[in-house]
């Protein structure tokens, strides 16, 4: 669990599974938005665990547009192409075999090279490039902002180094039904979500700071 501190709060906020964070006032909401964006361990803003312990910036992963939100990321694609080696390196078979075949192509590229008109070399072919040359990445099959969204939480379930994820004026896009639908999943998937919203929102527990800065709990 995560802890959320501000110059305008009293006390901490504990972000626990789901967290719906409201700020009224435009220009505070707005700068605490660039505060997530610019965030970093000397921020003014502060995120950190039970133990005191600042989050680290990779550690967050912050979302200010949901469709415009790659989930096949350099980052998580270097991330999921290690742990599947950490996968083949435990089934000697198997990397036996992709090892045979590398060489193979390798010696059938040499060839060729000696044929080129310029002097060509190569790199040993490594199974991150293998990975990236098969195309591997995440399957997405969402037709919906909503479905979008749990692509996005199951990944981040996934990547273990990450331990927060904020969604910017995201509960806008989603009926209540929906809304509680997201909620739920994210219960399922035992993670922290931040949604910061600049209004308040129908039908769902929420932490509203008003416009004369009171942070109170509906």
């Amino acid at each position: 669990m995560m802890n959320l501190n501000f110059k305008l709060l009293d006390e901490s906020l504990k972000l626990n599974l789901s967290t719906i964070l409201v700020v009224e006032d435009v220009k505070t909401y707005a700068r605490t938005v660039e505060q997530f964006y610019r965030y970093d361990e000397m921020s003014e803003l502060k995120l950190f665990d039970k133990n005191q312990k600042n989050l680290k910036e990779s550690e967050l992963i912050l979302i200010t547009d949901i469709l415009g939100y790659e989930v096949n990321s350099p980052a998580t694609l270097k991330f999921i192409y290690a742990d599947l080696e950490n996968q083949l390196n435990e089934k000697p078979e198997i990397k036996t075999k992709i090892d045979r075949l590398s060489m193979e192509i390798a010696k059938v590229m040499q060839h060729e090279l000696l044929e080129h008109a310029l002097d060509l070399e190569e790199d040993e072919l490594t199974l991150m490039e293998i990975f990236k040359c098969l195309g591997i990445r995440i399957e997405t099959k969402s037709d919906t902002i909503l479905e979008k969204m749990i692509e996005v939480i199951q990944v981040y379930r996934y990547l273990v180094k990450k331990k927060l994820l904020v969604f910017v004026n995201a509960c806008s896009y989603l009926t209540t039904t929906e809304l509680q639908t997201l909620i739920d999943h994210i219960s399922l998937y035992n993670v922290d979500v931040l949604f910061l919203e600049p209004r308040p929102i129908e039908g769902v527990a929420q932490q509203i700071l008003d416009q004369d800065y009171f942070l109170t709990r509906r």
